[in-house]
């Protein structure tokens, strides 16, 4: 899937939640939180314009998921697959989990899609 992703050749209807989550999982499994980012930032944005949605990427969300993901990476089981990794990640951080630390209007603003964007409801515990 990652190979797929990277060339812009992953179906588009298959570019979902749990998809960007298995490749946040592969990345952080491979580097460290920085370069990860990097990596899944550039990959999304080159993938989005390769498939017509060039305006699709959203930094707050990308760096809210990696990060959350790259904090309980050490604590699942060293012989967990991937498949069980992501099922167990992506079931428990859904697309409503920011919502907990974002107002709706401060997550899907125009600003936050641009740029890193603090939370306004709760500080990230993580």
């Amino acid at each position: 899937m990652v190979d797929e992703f990277e060339a812009c050749v992953w179906p588009y209807e298959r570019w979902t939640h749990r998809a960007h989550v298995g490749v946040a999982v592969i990345y952080l499994r491979r580097w460290p939180l920085a370069q990860a980012l990097d990596r899944m930032r550039h990959h999304i944005n080159l993938y989005n314009r390769t498939l017509g949605d060039p305006a699709g990427y959203h930094e707050t969300i990308t760096v809210l998921f990696l990060r959350r993901i790259a904090a309980d990476l050490p604590a699942r089981p060293a012989d967990e697959g991937i498949a069980a990794t992501v099922e167990a990640l992506a079931g428990r951080y859904d697309m409503r989990w920011p919502l907990a630390y974002y107002s709706a209007g401060r997550l899907w603003s125009d600003e936050a899609r641009r740029r890193w964007t603090e939370p306004d409801l709760k500080a990230l515990d993580f």
